[in-house]
C-alpha cells in the first residue's frame, strides 16, 4: 500500500468542492425548507461554511509573513459583491417595494454596507435581524471572527488559534448568560453554534498540524476508505429536522476532516466541482433572487417532478452568472485591488 506524510498541500482543492456542495445544501432549503413540508434541513450547511472559515484562515496564516495584509485581502474578496448587490438591493426596493417586500431605508443601507445588523421587514418571518442582502447575515458573523482572528494574531501570531478560539467561546458564552434585545449584541451573541462551528474549524487545523509535526504516514486506499464511509454515514441524517443541532455539528467536522484527508492522501477532487466551489461566494449571495423569482413565477410549493425540474434549472442558471460574477469581480477587480492597495499600499 503506498504510504504518504500526513502533509496538506499548498492549495486544498476538497474544500472548495465541500462548499459546492453546501451551497446546493441552501439552495434546497430555499425551495423546500421555507415552505414548511420539508422533513430536512438544509440551512445547517451554514455551520459547514463557518468551520471551513475557521480552518482556512489558520491555513492562510501559516506563516507569519500572511498575517499583514489579512483583513484587506478578505475585505478586497467580499466587498465589492456585497457592496454592490445591496445597493442595487436597495434601488430595487425603493422603485418596487414588492420586490423586498417593504420599503428600505438610507440608514438601512449604512447600516447593511458596515455590517450593522439591524430588524427589518421580511416576506417569510415577519421581522428579522437581516441586511438589505438577506443572505450577506452569514458574512456579518465571518466579517466579526475576521476582526476577532486579527486581534488574535496582534496578540501572538504562534497563539493565535488558541486566543481566536477563546474569544469566539466569549462571544457564545454572552449569548447564553447576557441575553438582550439590543439588535447589535444580539445578533452576534444569540447563535452560541455558529461560534462554535470557527471553534471546530480551527481545532480540525490544529488536529492536522500536530499530525503533521510527528510526520505520521497514511495509506491513501485507507483514506479512501474512510471517506466512502462518512459520504455514506453522515451526509443525509446530517440534514435530518428535529436532530440535536450538536449532531450535526460533529458529523460536519467529520466531513470537514475526511474532505482534508482526501488531499492530502494525494487523490485528484472533480475539476468541475473545484470551478463551482471557486464560485461558491458569488453563488450565495446572488441565487436567492433567482430562486425567489422563481418560486413566485411557477408556484413552487412542495417536492414535485416538475419542481424537482425548476430547481436544477434555477440552480444551473445561477452557477452561469455567479461564474461570470466571480471573473469579473472575485478574480479580476479582485487582482486589480491587491495590486494597487498590497503592493503599493
Amino acid at each position: 500500500m503506498k504510504r504518504s506524510s500526513l502533509i496538506l498541500p499548498r492549495k486544498i482543492e476538497s474544500l472548495q468542492v465541500l462548499r459546492f456542495l453546501g451551497a446546493m445544501c441552501i439552495t434546497l432549503y430555499h425551495f423546500t425548507g421555507l415552505q414548511g413540508d420539508c422533513p430536512y434541513d438544509f440551512s445547517q450547511a451554514v455551520y459547514l461554511f463557518y468551520m471551513i472559515s475557521g480552518f482556512v484562515v489558520m491555513f492562510s496564516t501559516r506563516s507569519p509573513d500572511k498575517r499583514k495584509y489579512f483583513l484587506t485581502r478578505r475585505l478586497i474578496k467580499t466587498l465589492p459583491l456585497y457592496w454592490g448587490l445591496t445597493i442595487l438591493t436597495f434601488i430595487a426596493g425603493l422603485a418596487v417595494p414588492s420586490f423586498l417586500g417593504y420599503t428600505p431605508t438610507f440608514p438601512q443601507l449604512v447600516k447593511s454596507l458596515l455590517f450593522i445588523p439591524f430588524r427589518r421587514a421580511t416576506s417569510k418571518a415577519g421581522s428579522a435581524l437581516r441586511p438589505i442582502v438577506g443572505l450577506g447575515h452569514t458574512l456579518q458573523m465571518e466579517m466579526l471572527f475576521y476582526i476577532l482572528f486579527l486581534i488574535s494574531m496582534r496578540i501572538s501570531h504562534k497563539y493565535r488559534g488558541y486566543i481566536a478560539a477563546a474569544l469566539a467561546g466569549v462571544m457564545a458564552v454572552i449569548g447564553i448568560v447576557f441575553p438582550t434585545d439590543n439588535p447589535v449584541i444580539h445578533f452576534y451573541t444569540v447563535n452560541r453554534y455558529s461560534w462554535f462551528s470557527f471553534i471546530i474549524g480551527i481545532a480540525i487545523y490544529g488536529v492536522f498540524t500536530f499530525i503533521e509535526s510527528r510526520e505520521l504516514k497514511i495509506g491513501s486506499r485507507a483514506v479512501s476508505a474512510i471517506v466512502a464511509v462518512i459520504a455514506a454515514g453522515s451526509c443525509v441524517p446530517v440534514f435530518i429536522s428535529g436532530l440535536p443541532v450538536w449532531y450535526s455539528l460533529v458529523m460536519f467536522g467529520v466531513i470537514l476532516t475526511a474532505s482534508l484527508l482526501w488531499s492530502v492522501s494525494g487523490m485528484q477532487s472533480p475539476r468541475f466541482l473545484v470551478k463551482l466551489g471557486d464560485t461558491s461566494f458569488s453563488y450565495y449571495l446572488m441565487h436567492q433572487y433567482i430562486v425567489a423569482l422563481a418560486v413566485r413565477l411557477f408556484a413552487v410549493n412542495g417536492p414535485s417532478v416538475v419542481n424537482f425540474a425548476i430547481a436544477v434549472a434555477v440552480s444551473a442558471l445561477s452557477w452561469g452568472i455567479a461564474r461570470v460574477s466571480w471573473y469579473l469581480i472575485e478574480n479580476k477587480l479582485a487582482v486589480f485591488l491587491q495590486e494597487r492597495i498590497i503592493k503599493h499600499g
